[in-house]
């Protein structure tokens, strides 16, 4: 009987052990890494670039600004790009809900993206896609996304876009649908 006892004890206590040990959650080392921090944060940006002469060339809006020094981009939330031209009669208004920008000329867009006229006229007013890519410098936009627009006159849509928004020339590349409507 009193092995029995003595034996019931022993496995009970091993029992216990092998179950506070199992139970316990398991210690969670997170490792801070400085690369993946933002350099620095700019709340409420709004940044305006003048060229040679002086004339306003861009204007950037934005709720929040990320820097990464390390990882050579910018990130914004809700940003509004407006780009001027060089005799400052029109400009192109582009908004999305975030974009990355990557050796201060290439920009990329996503999320609701409206690339919007200044001066719309029958032929163009906006234009809407879900992600862009833009050349600053050269003030180029390319997509593969849908691509879906609207003016006074037309309503067109396609898979894909090359455009130019000096020379206001834009190529849709594929499945290219046009409306054009008659108004009274």
């Amino acid at each position: 009987m009193k092995r029995l006892l003595l034996s019931v004890l022993v496995i009970i206590t091993i029992s216990q052990y092998f179950w506070r040990e199992w139970s316990q959650q398991p210690e969670v080392v997170t490792e801070y890494d400085p690369v993946a921090q933002a350099d620095y944060t700019i709340e409420a940006l709004s940044r305006r670039q003048f060229d040679e002469n002086g004339h306003l060339h861009t204007q950037l809006d934005a709720e929040q600004l990320e820097h990464y020094q390390d990882l050579q981009f910018t990130y914004f939330q809700q940003p509004k790009y407006i780009l001027y031209s060089s005799a400052q009669q029109q400009h192109w208004l582009i908004q999305a809900n975030e974009s990355v920008i990557y050796d201060n000329r290439n920009l990329e867009l996503e999320g609701d993206v409206q690339v919007i006229a200044s001066h719309p006229d029958e032929w163009f007013n906006t234009l809407y896609v879900e992600q862009l890519n833009m050349d600053l410098q050269a003030q180029t936009i390319s997509t593969s996304s849908a691509v879906n627009a609207v003016a006074d006159k037309l309503k067109f849509s396609g898979q894909g876009l090359r455009g130019n928004l000096q020379t206001q020339e834009f190529e849709l590349i594929n499945h290219v649908r046009a409306e054009y409507l008659v108004k009274n």
